[in-house]
């Protein structure tokens, strides 16, 4: 078996057990198909392997097979390191969805033909070109976003405008290098070597030296950065030392700290106050997050409409067992 073959049975495995758990009962009016309805957890202990080429579900004349979805997974997998790192739960959810955003992708393209629409685009990828033009379609007929609109949004939502207080601060970053690799449970146990060189570049910097020149001497060079002064909103840490992080004020310096991967020290450069974000700072983004709000309500309106029209019927009860041999 090819490695392609293998890809898909890897993830059918997964997928058999699964897309029935996303499917729901509709009743999809005239000529419609009632969907399976299975609300069971995934048995993720006994899955069935699904064959190339099975078919997994009907959306009026078109067949989906293991190789639409497949191929929808390759693509959203795309520019992962692995996705090996998911558990079998949470890749059994992604499959399960990806098998729902292909069902609407396919109504979407097919009410697009209907339509006129045209793609030079072949399989998944003309698929999904054909339901973002007749997606854009519906929302170019919708009422554009006015000023006072995002005004509106901006009073209303003050909450995600709201900024705490903070510290602009250097950090000397120092890696764990000895028996550091998890806290210290007691003033007996023996101090890791990253944070005995803590504690004398913190007594340096007390003395006047500049974080940025220790940090060039004695910090890898990957950590280097972060010797400049940044703001501190809040990191990995305890919430005792954070605190004392965030409360320094110019020149003064706290640490070594225990952080995520070793320990840090913080000079302070400024105090940042309590306020809100003003309007015209957060007017561009408040228009992205309102665009794409609209954007995906007229698709979810979209599909709920085109369900309403097209029979959609799922299939996969008692799948054949593919060999691995």
């Amino acid at each position: 078996m090819n490695r392609r073959h293998l890809w898909l049975v890897f993830l059918a495995a997964v997928l058999a057990g699964t897309f029935f758990f996303s499917g729901r009962s509709r009743n999809s009016g005239p000529g419609s198909v009632t969907q399976h309805d299975d609300t069971s957890k995934p048995n993720l202990t006994n899955l069935h392997v699904l064959e190339p080429h099975r078919l997994l579900a009907r959306v009026g004349e078109v067949e989906l097979r293991s190789e639409d979805l497949r191929d929808a997974l390759q693509q959203q997998f795309e520019g992962r390191a692995s996705h090996a790192g998911l558990s079998p739960e949470n890749l059994a959810s992604q499959i399960a969805g990806a098998l729902d955003t292909l069902i609407e992708d396919e109504l979407l393209a097919q009410a697009g033909r209907r339509q006129g629409l045209m793609t030079d685009l072949s399989g998944h990828s003309g698929r999904q070109d054909l339901a973002r033009q007749y997606l854009q379609r519906r929302v170019a007929m919708l009422p554009r976003l006015s000023d006072a609109d995002l005004r509106s949004f901006y009073r209303n939502h003050g909450e995600k405008f709201y900024v705490p207080p903070s510290a602009q601060v250097r950090q000397l970053f120092l890696p764990l290098q000895g028996s550091g690799a998890t806290p210290r449970k007691s003033q007996h146990e023996p101090k890791d070597s990253a944070y005995v060189l803590g504690e004398q570049l913190a007594a340096r910097i007390r003395n006047g030296e500049s974080v940025e020149a220790l940090a060039q001497q004695f910090v890898p060079e990957a950590y280097r950065n972060r010797a400049q002064v940044q703001r501190l909103d809040g990191a990995i840490m305890s919430i005792e030392d954070e605190q004392k992080a965030l409360a320094l004020r110019p020149g003064e310096v706290a640490g070594p700290l225990r952080v995520e991967g070793g320990y840090s020290v913080f000079q302070g450069i400024a105090q940042i106050r309590s306020g809100m974000i003003p309007f015209y700072e957060a007017k561009e983004k408040i228009r992205s997050y309102l665009e794409a709000k609209k954007v995906d309500e007229a698709r979810k309106q979209l599909v709920a409409e085109l369900r309403q029209q097209t029979g959609i019927k799922r299939f996969g009860a008692e799948p054949a067992v593919a060999s691995f041999r």
